[in-house]
């Protein structure tokens, strides 16, 4: 199928992110369209926004996708009403059984810049409250990679564990030169002024078992963290091509680990080039890379 399995129910939100990806008016799918997704895939839904909560229709289509057996039913939001119980019972009831939050600073004053909102406090009572109700197990915390949190990030991750304890995982995007960021260049960070951040991060992350995955940064600026990379997973296990808005570059082609890596977002080559990219050349990288996934993979069954 060429359809990405996501249903988008409003493009009202009670946040204005200035790293937002997504048009102000972008076009939302008719009932038809919504069906046909629903149909046509049995693995995970997400049901997003704008703020998917704010949508009369949210209950009704994640029920018809409960109804259809989908196997993951998941809400991606800011977490707008999630500190009631009384919400979040009616959705876990409904048929959701993930939730995915979008968090892209644990620091309050910064949190309120990046959404254009004072609801710092709020946000972190909803996410206490999904795991009070639902259980940390069911809980995703997203933080999108930019210029005004991508030196956090070693603290962020502490204070996920200290706060949140243990969750699901926790994701580090890579910010998309779209929608708002169109008119936001500065918030772009380069890979490689991200770097040593990222790397430093991830080593707090794993000191602190803290799951973490990762999408839109190449595996070149992951050095020893790459079975973390969202797209290793997918090529290796799932065969999963939906990589649309990647590509790989001409020095990608001299790369031991071009065939587990989708390269770079085509919209942050399009602003940076690709002249940071650096191919691994070490033959055994993508062997010991293989072997940290199934090492993972197959502990992950034996529990």
């Amino acid at each position: 199928m060429n359809i990405e399995p996501v249903i988008i129910l409003t493009n009202i939100c009670n946040h204005k992110c200035i790293f937002c990806s997504r048009k102000d008016k972008e076009p939302i799918q008719s009932d038809e369209e919504k069906k046909i997704i629903v149909k046509n895939y049995t693995d995970t839904i997400s049901f997003e926004g704008g703020e998917p909560t704010l949508s009369r229709d949210l209950i009704k289509w994640v029920r018809i996708a409960k109804k259809n057996r989908i196997r993951e039913i998941m809400l991606v939001t800011n977490g707008f009403s999630l500190d009631r119980e009384d919400v979040v019972r009616a959705l876990l009831d409904a048929g959701v059984n993930v939730f995915n939050i979008n968090f892209p600073s644990h620091i309050e004053r910064i949190y309120n810049l990046l959404t254009d909102s004072c609801d710092y406090t709020k946000t972190v009572n909803s996410i206490k409250n999904i795991i009070k109700i639902v259980g940390g197990n069911r809980l995703r915390i997203t933080m999108v990679l930019n210029k005004l949190n991508y030196v956090s990030l070693k603290d962020y991750f502490k204070f996920i564990k200290t706060n949140f304890g243990d969750i699901f995982y926790t994701e580090i995007n890579m910010i998309k030169v779209k929608g708002r960021v169109k008119n936001r260049l500065y918030l772009v960070p380069r890979l490689s002024e991200i770097n040593k951040f990222l790397i430093a991060g991830l080593n707090e992350a794993k000191k602190l078992d803290l799951k973490v995955i990762s999408d839109g940064i190449p595996l070149c600026f992951m050095s020893g963290f790459e079975e973390l990379n969202i797209d290793v997973f997918n090529l290796l296990y799932l065969k999963n091509r939906w990589n649309k808005e990647k590509q790989k570059k001409s020095v990608c082609n001299n790369c031991g680990l071009k065939k587990i890596c989708s390269g770079p977002r085509k919209d942050y080559v399009k602003l940076y080039g690709s002249s940071e990219l650096k191919p691994v050349k070490d033959e055994y990288q993508l062997e010991s890379i293989i072997e940290r996934m199934n090492f993972k993979y197959e502990k992950k069954m034996d529990k």
